[in-house]
């Protein structure tokens, strides 16, 4: 894979910001029950442009929009024959982004993958009527890993990793394909300081998992990267913290950057300027955190900032003198 010797070495890596909040802002169809999956048949050239203008402004690795097209999410949307196709969609257009837009350096797609469910309409909350059965789950993610490696993904990046039952059995579905795979870990601070998996707005919910918990059930499915990703800025350095004392392998983070989410649009507002997210990402950087990017409501602006604020290899104007891809 193109960024083994870099993490080896003990590079930094950028990652991308957001896709799907990217894709709305700027036009793509949203789905109330699969999000932005639609817009890679609806919108592809969207799609496309977000990959690239990612890629132009620095990052070495950009993420399939392919985070709700499981099986069972497509189903709510009345698609569900059409998973293959959709997902193979998704990679296309990153790599024809990646051939546009990277000619002079390597830069790596990786396979989004999540425990995400089909949504009741208005609202962020798994619909009932689309909720699969444990093996039917299963057989959907392995389903969904396959068609993402042979579609031709560098990597698999699984996002939203936050409970202790779906997101060990999409990990499993991905480490089988036999890719590199890169576990983002989603968590919360609770009221009374504790960490959680899952978001910041159900933090409280009962039956929310000890982060730590999470920790080692995702690390014992042998995974090559761990981070924490669509948390708060404030919730990603305790963590970040939690992780590394647990982990010694590479580490990445990718914080959310959401004001507002509106369930009928789909439009994002940011909770952090630009120069402000690249200063948390600088002091992760600091601590041994080699990946950095962004999650939901993050934007190009975001990941251009980070980049210009990196020493060399990365500068200014967003190249990356990696030397040849692996």
């Amino acid at each position: 894979m193109i960024l083994d010797d870099r993490l080896r070495a003990g590079a930094t890596i950028v990652l991308d910001g957001a896709t799907g909040t990217e894709i709305a802002r700027l036009g793509g169809a949203m789905n109330g029950a699969a999000w932005c999956a639609v817009a890679n048949t609806t919108h592809p050239d969207i799609v496309r442009r977000v990959h690239e203008d990612y890629i132009r402004a620095g990052a070495d690795v950009v993420t399939t929009n392919t985070f709700a097209t499981c099986r069972h999410v497509l189903a709510g949307a009345g698609l569900a024959d059409d998973t293959a196709a959709i997902n193979r969609r998704a990679v296309e257009l990153a790599l024809e982004a990646r051939d546009r837009a990277a000619a002079a350096r390597p830069v790596a797609v990786a396979g989004s993958m999540s425990t995400t469910f089909a949504w009741t309409a208005g609202t962020t909350r798994p619909d009932p009527a689309f909720m699969p059965e444990r093996d039917e789950e299963t057989a959907n993610y392995h389903e969904m890993a396959g068609i993402l490696a042979d579609a031709g993904v560098d990597l698999l990046i699984m996002e939203m990793m936050e409970d202790l039952d779906h997101a060990v059995r999409c990990v499993d579905a991905a480490v089988a394909t036999g890719l590199p795979v890169w576990v983002g870990i989603n968590c919360a601070l609770r009221s009374d300081g504790s960490l959680v998996g899952g978001e910041a707005s159900r933090a409280d919910d009962p039956g929310r998992p000890p982060l730590t918990t999470l920790i080692d059930a995702l690390m014992a499915q042998g995974a090559d990267v761990y981070g924490i990703m669509h948390s708060t800025v404030a919730a990603t350095g305790p963590a970040l913290d939690c992780l590394m004392e647990r982990w010694k392998g590479p580490v990445m983070a990718y914080p959310e950057s959401l004001g507002t989410f509106d369930t009928g649009t789909h439009l994002a507002t940011q909770a952090d300027l630009p120069e402000e997210f690249a200063g948390s990402c600088l002091d992760w950087q600091s601590m041994g955190v080699q990946i950095v990017g962004g999650c939901c409501g993050t934007t190009i602006e975001h990941i251009r900032a980070l980049v210009g604020r990196l020493p060399p290899p990365h500068d200014a104007s967003g190249f990356i003198d990696a030397g040849p891809s692996g």
